[in-house]
């Protein structure tokens, strides 16, 4: 069945503005090699690192497909991060990320991976929302994040919070506190960080394309790319099972910077409940529906027993370590 969605046009005002911080976002690349204090160039650093974990583990694991739960302290703190990205309040990027999610590959999905990496990841972010797109966001279940204070608090503020957390605060602090020019603090922690944390916030959306592997493809590939990207099945895993906390962003599964930090979280006791697929479970339910002869159990009742189970075991932990 065919999915259509509404016409979708440029908007001119976010096409110049991604042009202009393209610009300036290269030209703050070249200020921090070669003209930044090293104490900017750290700085720098952490302020990209801390809108990627809003990104990744606020916006994505946590909102986005709940893949564990956290507490008061740590919901504001991914808050703020995610204010650091500069890519709109978590609400809108959640909504727009579940329906691309729901409506994969069809024409509802703002990021049809079926149009290529240059539409997916550019030019579905230059055109305006389709115009049953209001239509379509009613259908999305949106309720817990409609009921997180932290999120309402973010959408409702967030131009002024964007304004002192998101810009006066970080650019005026190299200037402030070791007198750091302020043009390169500008195009430092101002537009290469907005530039670098923009397209990581994109390229969640079009990840699979340059990570995951097409069902006839060989793992691993037999290409030149296996030096430069590991491509593998894991993104597609993560179209079918969204709400496993070890699902990489960019490819690979309980690895890399974000699942290291998640875990070590956890072990602070900062989040719980975090919700994974176990081997047992998975072999169980396709097993179930390989002796289906009937047709009765579908694969969407086969993915969600798992998500049940996991759901169960992640309980199960948040008791054991409370106890």
């Amino acid at each position: 069945m065919t999915i259509r969605s509404g016409k979708r046009e440029f908007q001119w005002p976010s096409v110049l503005w991604c042009l202009h911080l393209y610009i300036l976002g290269i030209y703050g690349l070249y200020h921090l090699v070669f003209v930044a204090s090293w104490l900017t160039v750290l700085f720098g650093l952490l302020i990209i690192t801390m809108g990627y974990i809003g990104l990744t583990i606020g916006a994505h694991r946590l909102w986005a497909h709940q893949s564990f739960e956290a507490n008061g302290f740590t919901k504001f703190i991914l808050m703020l991060c995610h204010t650091l990205a500069g890519v709109g309040p978590i609400y809108d990027w959640v909504l727009a990320h579940r329906i691309h999610h729901k409506y994969y590959g069809t024409e509802k999905d703002l990021f049809n991976h079926n149009k290529g990496f240059l539409y997916s990841h550019f030019i579905t972010n230059l055109l305006g929302y389709p115009s049953d797109y209001e239509k379509t966001a009613k259908l999305i279940d949106m309720r817990d994040i409609e009921s997180d204070y932290f999120v309402w608090f973010q959408k409702r503020f967030y131009t002024v919070l964007f304004i002192i957390f998101g810009l006066l605060l970080p650019i005026n602090a190299p200037a402030e506190y070791w007198d750091e020019p302020i043009d390169t603090a500008f195009y430092v922690i101002g537009f290469f960080r907005l530039w670098v944390l923009l397209n990581v916030g994109w390229l969640i959306n079009s990840a699979k394309i340059i990570w995951g592997l097409q069902s006839k493809d060989k793992f691993p590939p037999d290409d030149n790319s296996v030096f430069i990207i590991n491509k593998s099945f894991w993104p597609n895993y993560h179209y079918l099972m969204s709400w496993d906390w070890k699902t990489n962003e960019f490819g690979g599964y309980d690895s890399g910077f974000t699942s290291f930090l998640l875990t070590n979280m956890e072990n602070i006791g900062l989040i719980s409940s975090m919700k994974s697929a176990s081997n047992e479970s998975i072999r169980d339910a396709l097993y179930k529906l390989s002796i289906n002869k009937n047709k009765s159990i579908t694969i969407d009742d086969i993915f969600d027993k798992v998500k049940l189970n996991a759901e169960y075991e992640a309980a199960k932990a948040k008791l054991r370590f409370v106890h």
